[in-house]
């Protein structure tokens, strides 16, 4: 691993994965979305998360500060930027990004992060509700929504959940 990728979080990988394979088509709402579910599928099929982010519900679903916190950082490095479009924030690749093959993400990882943007890129109103819908559907979500809360409130979110919920249909399936 060269000095120049060890230094970087596995957070700030993932977001310059997302930014580099959509070429700058993402959206803030979609990356932080594409994180959730990077960690999300993890954990459901291995039992942990890729990063370390603390994962909340907030407001309009899935967040994490840090996520803003290594956004920032990766735009003082420029290795992205960010624009306005709209009532959109886009996040594309700056002058400094690195190389998919620079990131050093294991090529089982890669095809994972890729489904999650082959199924969930696309800058459309519809396509963002799409993936609104779907990440709502996920049992952490839907485990927070089942509770009485205001959007102002910090939920944390059991990525687990999603884990436990496998394992039940995998036992059901057993069973029969």
């Amino acid at each position: 691993m060269s000095a120049v990728t060890s230094n970087l979080s596995m957070t700030a990988k993932l977001i310059e994965f997302f930014v580099l394979k959509t070429k700058g088509h993402i959206t803030k709402f979609q990356l932080f979305k594409f994180l959730y579910l990077a960690d999300l599928y993890a954990t459901r099929w291995h039992g942990k998360q890729i990063t370390d982010l603390h994962w909340i519900f907030y407001k309009y679903g899935p967040w994490e500060e840090d996520i803003d916190k290594t956004l920032r950082s990766l735009e003082s490095l420029q290795k992205v930027v960010q624009t306005k479009s709209g009532e959109a924030i886009l996040i594309r690749p700056g002058k400094n990004a690195m190389s998919i093959e620079q990131l050093e993400l294991p090529i089982s990882m890669q095809y994972m992060l890729e489904n999650i943007r082959a199924a969930w890129s696309g800058t459309t109103q519809k396509q963002q509700q799409e993936l609104r819908d779907y990440v709502y559907a996920t049992a952490p979500m839907k485990d927070v929504l089942e509770k009485e809360y205001t959007p102002d409130q910090k939920q944390p979110l059991n990525l687990l959940k999603e884990r436990e919920l496998l394992l039940a249909e995998l036992g059901n399936l057993v069973c029969k």
